[in-house]
């Protein structure tokens, strides 16, 4: 993937369309960029940067923010194990 932000609008309106930062998470070591899918369209976004996507992309990327503090709580809480594994947990 490359270090730029590469997010394909469909021609979407600016209406549409918000614009958010994906701060990287602690655990992440070397990537810079994550991807969002949504109905087959592919979203590749940088961390820590500003991006304009469409709105439904913003919703699936608040989601994952609400999950991943939902995880963090219970592994804090000694609920789950820390690593990828713990997602099967929930």
């Amino acid at each position: 993937m490359s270090s730029r932000n590469i997010v394909k609008n469909s021609g979407a309106s600016a209406e549409d369309s918000v614009t958010v930062i994906i701060p990287k998470p602690y655990n992440v070591v070397g990537d810079t960029e994550t991807v969002v899918g949504i109905n087959g369209r592919m979203y590749q976004i940088q961390y820590d940067k500003p991006v304009t996507v469409p709105r439904a992309a913003a919703e699936v990327i608040e989601q994952s923010k609400a999950l991943q503090a939902k995880i963090m709580e219970l592994t804090e809480a000694g609920v789950m194990r820390p690593g990828k594994a713990a997602m099967a947990e929930l």
